[in-house]
């Protein structure tokens, strides 16, 4: 705002400069054509730098701080946005996989289960087989003790 105000005080000046030469000439020199002629020319502005997007050199820092926060606020909503995309994805991954590995722990506890369950079996018959061993040992020694008749 600053700048701009500088800059309509200097067409201002410019002005009243225009202005005090104008009082000085004589009426001679106003009627010359050359200087002042029968028509009046208009000057309409055309698209400032800012409205056609080239840049800002003529205007006011503020103006261009402002433009370029815009810029760098709408460049973050960007990223913030990319980025929350992103981790959404990765956390729906994330699960996925910790659901795997629970499912694939899940089928090792029940293999694991089930082979103990088969070697419990196992050993159960091992001991039943083992004392049926030992109960006809005994009765094979107690045989073997025994005189035979033929003594």
């Amino acid at each position: 705002k600053i700048q701009e105000n500088a800059k309509a005080e200097f067409m201002f000046a410019r002005a009243n400069i225009v202005l005090e030469f104008e009082e000085t000439l004589t009426k001679d020199q106003r009627s010359n054509p050359k200087w002042f002629p029968t028509y009046v020319q208009v000057l309409v502005p055309t698209l400032s730098e800012e409205e056609n997007g080239e840049g800002d050199a003529w205007q006011g820092k503020m103006r261009a701080l402002r433009k370029t926060m815009t810029d760098v606020k709408q460049k973050l909503g960007s990223d913030i946005e990319t980025l929350t995309t992103k981790l959404v994805e990765s956390e729906a991954k994330r699960e996925k996989a910790e659901q795997s590995l629970q499912e694939l722990t899940e089928n090792v506890e029940k293999r694991l289960n089930e082979r103990l369950e088969e070697a419990a079996k196992k050993s159960d018959r091992i001991e039943e087989m083992l004392s049926q061993l030992l109960a006809r040992k005994p009765q094979e020694n107690a045989d073997a003790v025994t005189p035979s008749p033929n003594i």
